[in-house]
């Protein structure tokens, strides 16, 4: 609702004065850009990995609504100018830059800018770019629509003759400059003062480090130090500025009862997460979280059901980690789906844990070096083992998935249709970057 209410504001305040009013097709085409315009601002909020829009949804949800939004106000952007040009052929001349006027030169541009951005956006592992490149670019282009979108509204003055039209812009301009200032300022800022230091690297198998970190500054995060949830992620950068616009997203791997030294599980794939394992001890490393709603819950007496592919495990190991820590004996189990016997992330934490908790662990493995062993994680899997190991209780119990989105549709899909609450589900999108 606040979204919406600040996407349809300028509308409203508009239709407040009926003199500016034209006829419909025109003002349809006006209303379009100023909802495009509102939309396209709202975009760097919902990015921000502020706790105003990541803890009531998520910041996974939160990426996934930008990428649909985007579209939506691209659409919606590009409407106001076609509805215009199939109007009246007056607007025609308009997109000839060397004689147009300053306004309609602003308009090109920040549709140019905008293309440019959707087929970056859409296309970047097609076009070769890093996450860091396509990054910098995509804020420059999306300041550019932004910017040059709102100057070309300004100097058409159509409604923003009208005093509370001007009033309610200049305020919708602040707004999103403090944020922008939030974001590029204060909480790089904020970071640097929370810093962190690597104290120790474990190489793991699978092609996986693990950083254990510990605060450089503990009475940074106050009286109550730094805390998280168990399953939760961070964003987190080294051998870089506090303020480089990429940080990247891991989940925390270690016990939610011992915030002053925490580890994360990174498998090597490429950009930062190939670089962890040339990390040295002391290095500075940047965090900027906990973030995600995917945490253990409270339900002590319910049955746990973790699963997880690959190094979707990490979050998984976060929370059986916590529960040992609180010497929980809450009924619990891991589905863990791997290629081979020698390549279980995090086996050894895994099997220590085996002996601290009430825990039941499942492989399935796709390559075993025993043909006999292999396994396949299916709808028929799930059913046979939910029967087998919680019989009655699995209704009940709590799930817990992370991992490729083939597993987690599977998955979510069937546990759904044996009846069991959606509340009870929880899954882990992990695709941010």
């Amino acid at each position: 609702m606040a979204y919406l209410l600040v996407v349809i504001a300028p509308l409203l305040v508009a239709a407040l004065n009926p003199a500016n009013r034209c006829d419909f097709w025109r003002d349809f085409s006006l209303a379009l850009g100023f909802v495009a315009l509102s939309m396209f601002a709202l975009q760097f909020a919902l990015v921000s990995r502020s706790r105003i829009v990541s803890e009531p949804i998520g910041v996974d949800c939160a990426v996934s609504v930008h990428r649909y939004m985007a579209y939506a106000a691209a659409a919606f952007a590009l409407a106001h100018p076609i509805i215009l040009f199939a109007m009246d052929d007056k607007y025609w001349p308009l997109l000839n830059i060397l004689t147009s006027p300053l306004r309609a030169k602003f308009a090109v541009a920040s549709v140019v800018a905008l293309l440019a951005l959707m087929v970056m956006s859409i296309f970047r592992r097609k076009l070769g770019m890093s996450y860091p490149l396509w990054k910098i670019w995509h804020w420059a282009l999306a300041l550019i629509v932004i910017s040059a979108g709102l100057a070309h509204a300004v100097l058409v003055n159509h409604y923003f003759s009208d005093s509370s039209v001007q009033g309610l812009w200049i305020l919708l301009t602040a707004g999103f400059v403090l944020l922008l200032f939030w974001m590029r300022v204060l909480k790089p800022f904020m970071n640097h003062w929370q810093r962190w230091k690597v104290v120790k690297i474990e190489e793991g198998v699978g092609n996986t480090t693990t950083l254990h970190l510990e605060p450089v500054n503990p009475d940074a995060y106050g009286k109550r130090g730094f805390r998280f949830k168990a399953g939760q992620f961070a964003w987190i950068a080294a051998r870089k500025s506090p303020f480089s616009l990429t940080y990247n997203p891991f989940s925390i791997s270690t016990s939610a009862e011992d915030a002053t030294n925490i580890g994360f599980t990174i498998k090597a794939h490429q950009g930062f997460s190939a670089e962890v394992a040339d990390l040295k001890v002391g290095e500075i490393v940047y965090i900027d979280g906990p973030h995600g709603q995917f945490h253990l819950d409270n339900h002590e007496h319910a049955p746990l059901v973790l699963i997880g592919a690959g190094v979707g495990v990490t979050p998984l190991v976060s929370m059986l980690e916590t529960l040992a820590s609180r010497h929980s004996r809450r009924e619990c189990y891991l589905w863990l789906s791997s290629r081979d016997e020698h390549n279980i992330i995090c086996n050894n934490q895994i099997q220590r844990l085996r002996n601290n908790l009430n825990l039941r662990v499942q492989h399935i493995l796709s390559r075993p070096q025993n043909p006999k062993l292999q396994r396949r994680y299916d709808a028929l899997f799930i059913k046979q083992h939910l029967h087998m190991g919680l019989s009655q209780t699995f209704m009940q119990a709590s799930y817990f998935i992370c991992g490729p989105s083939s597993l987690m549709d599977t998955t979510e899909h069937t546990l759904l249709q044996l009846g069991v609450p959606r509340q009870n589900i929880h899954v882990e999108r992990f695709n941010m970057v």
